[in-house]
């Protein structure tokens, strides 16, 4: 007999100090491996309230959202830094991104 399939783990951001800093450093862990050029620091963790509310608490979902957001930063030219030559995550590519979730 197969084993179950695990169910997504939600993250935590609750009000509690501790789980706030674990979703942050989940988002600054993405910023490291994030192939954007000359990202801002913090880039994420400035919008951490509002990823984890549209992604619903699931990694899963937190991690297509990223992702999503870097490909239409790189593909637009946009972010926060256009013009400066730098590639940042903003809110317009959050809800880009977050708006094609299902």
């Amino acid at each position: 007999m197969a084993a179950p399939l695990p169910l997504p783990l939600p993250l935590p951001l609750g009000t509690k100090v501790k789980e706030q800093e674990v979703f942050r450093r989940v988002l600054a862990s993405f910023e490291a491996d994030l192939s954007l050029y000359r990202l801002e620091e913090n880039t994420l963790s400035k919008h951490a309230a509002t990823l984890h509310q549209r992604t619903g608490d699931y990694f899963k979902a937190l991690t297509y959202v990223i992702s999503t957001a870097a490909v239409i930063t790189i593909r637009s030219g946009s972010g926060s830094g256009s013009g400066s030559g730098s590639e940042n995550i903003t809110m317009k590519e959050i809800d880009a991104a977050t708006s094609q979730l299902g």
